[in-house]
């Protein structure tokens, strides 16, 4: 009997250092099941598990309740709302643009204002973590799963903004998590899908990269991320930040001197999964030093990595009592943060009203002759790709949603779809279609990742109508277009921003924004 108690013991204390996810906008009666078998005390959301705010505001009503049930404690609800390209709320949430989009709309003091409307929207709906802000300095132009989701290119900005952002957010009620320790900026792979490794040495690391870690730890941030990466300099073993005592226990917990929570990025994804396995990762992750496990999409692999962690605990692989200090450090956070209370009443018009308005003071120009936007005349052409998922972290944008036709919709002109990577015919044609027209419009999304689109943004100097490109995402796209292209940067691929570059080219706002990178 007494070992029986023993073992339900240890699945309650583990059952809190782990986050899982789910698929579906309700808790079926299996989810339910695994959830009460295996205590688990923190949940992810995702725009899988969203239909609306009524919905959400239930769901979470729902898992805090299954899990007190469970466990005796509520439940850290968190989801990924950063802003821009990645959000998981409706449409009739409050959306703010992303951290690029931010920078360039203005001061710090909106990334502030930002933070508290995303915290208020949603403590209301019953979510109390935010994966976010994301404290990545964008060093590498190249960086296919940052971006637009950095502050900018310098640990200055990113700090200023990084740290205004999670301050409003707590401000609110809502637990901050900056992300992804020590640095997920100057890297060309995508740890979703690949193994990254970042070489600088560690001088460099102290003078860029964890900047703006150092300052979230001044701010206080309540949660930081690790990074499935691998840093040479600071781990000598093959071992990601998220698996590296050296990294989360050495760097951050005593040199840096954090004592907040320390999570996991998702441990499905294939640096962990395809590389260590996810139960053996969430094995190595809390050995060296983190609180938390995520594992955000399969409940297989999840129970397969609790049992592995109550394996190593059984065995000592886990020390027991740094477990119980780690567990003491959760249930100090949700205390604090008052986890598993009523959620308040909101009236969200104001914030969504705003949120609007930011994205619009985001549009900025490059090379604008005398800082207007050219004369499209009556007969343009536009050309744009469709609307896609860039990355797995993105939203799923409309498929149906393309620039080019939406402008000639309203603006008049011809439309022309373009291909994700044209080819050199396609790039003729689309030059010499232009000579007809009163002007040609370009509309590109991380063009400057793509050969072909680098391509065709290189050759728009032999069109002798005015030409104008439009970057949704990076801006980096425009810094491949000849000296006499006029640029707008517009940041997020989306049927908002496509609504406000309307509103520019047809003179109603101007293109007020900056672009807070160096382009060129």
């Amino acid at each position: 009997m007494a070992e029986q108690w023993e073992d339900e013991q240890l699945r309650l204390e583990v059952g809190q250092h782990f986050m899982v996810g789910f698929d579906g906008p309700e808790l079926t009666a299996e989810l339910k099941e695994y959830l009460a078998a295996y205590k688990i005390g923190n949940i992810i959301l995702f725009k899988r598990n969203v239909k609306d705010n009524g919905q959400l505001r239930q769901l979470c009503a729902d898992i805090q309740r299954c899990v007190r049930e469970n466990t005796g404690h509520g439940a850290l609800i968190a989801i990924d709302q950063e802003g821009g390209t990645v959000v998981r709320l409706e449409s009739d949430g409050v959306n703010i643009p992303g951290a690029m989009a931010i920078a360039a709309a203005g001061g710090p003091d909106l990334a502030r204002q930002a933070g508290r409307m995303t915290g208020r929207q949603l403590r209301a709906l019953g979510v109390n973590f935010d994966f976010a802000p994301d404290m990545d300095v964008n060093c590498d132009p190249e960086n296919p799963v940052i971006g637009v989701r950095s502050y900018g290119d310098t640990p200055e900005q990113v700090s200023a903004y990084g740290t205004e952002m999670l301050l409003g957010l707590q401000e609110e009620g809502v637990l901050a998590c900056a992300k992804h320790f020590p640095g997920h900026g100057d890297s060309d792979t995508d740890s979703h899908t690949d193994l990254p490794r970042v070489t600088k040495p560690a001088e460099e690391l102290e003078r860029v990269e964890l900047i703006p870690f150092a300052q979230a730890v001044k701010a206080g941030t309540a949660g930081i991320m690790t990074a499935h990466v691998i840093f040479p300099a600071l781990e000598p073993e093959e071992l990601p930040a998220t698996m590296s005592r050296r990294i989360i226990t050495g760097l951050l917990r005593d040199a840096m001197g954090y004592d907040g929570l320390v999570t996991t990025d998702c441990m499905e994804m294939a640096a962990i999964a395809s590389f260590y396995g996810t139960a053996q990762g969430a094995v190595a992750a809390l050995r060296a030093g983190a609180d938390i496990v995520l594992v955000s999409r399969t409940m297989e692999t999840a129970q397969e990595a609790v049992r592995a962690v109550e394996e190593a605990v059984r065995t000592g692989a886990i020390s027991r009592e740094a477990l119980r200090k780690s567990t003491e450090r959760i249930l100090r956070v949700k205390k604090a943060y008052h986890i598993g209370e009523e959620a308040p009443e909101y009236d969200s018009a104001r914030d969504m009203a705003q949120a609007g308005e930011m994205l619009r003071r985001s549009i900025a120009g490059y090379r604008l002759p005398g800082g207007e936007v050219p004369d499209i005349g009556p007969d343009p052409l536009f050309a744009s790709e469709l609307a896609y998922r860039a990355t797995i972290v993105n939203n799923e944008e409309p498929r149906e949603l393309s620039f080019a036709q939406y402008m000639a919709e309203r603006c008049g002109g011809d439309s022309v779809l373009l291909s994700r990577e044209p080819t050199g015919e396609e790039t003729e044609q689309i030059l010499a279609a232009a000579e007809s027209h009163s002007a040609l419009v370009l509309g590109t999304y991380n063009g400057h990742l793509k050969e072909g689109q680098r391509a065709l943004l290189g050759r728009l100097d032999r069109v002798k109508v005015p030409v104008l490109a439009v970057a949704f995402g990076l801006p980096y796209d425009l810094s491949d277009t000849p000296e006499g292209v006029a640029g707008l940067a517009a940041w997020e691929y989306s049927q908002r921003s496509v609504e406000t570059v309307l509103e520019v080219l047809k003179g109603e706002r101007r293109a007020e924004g900056r672009i807070p990178v160096r382009l060129g």
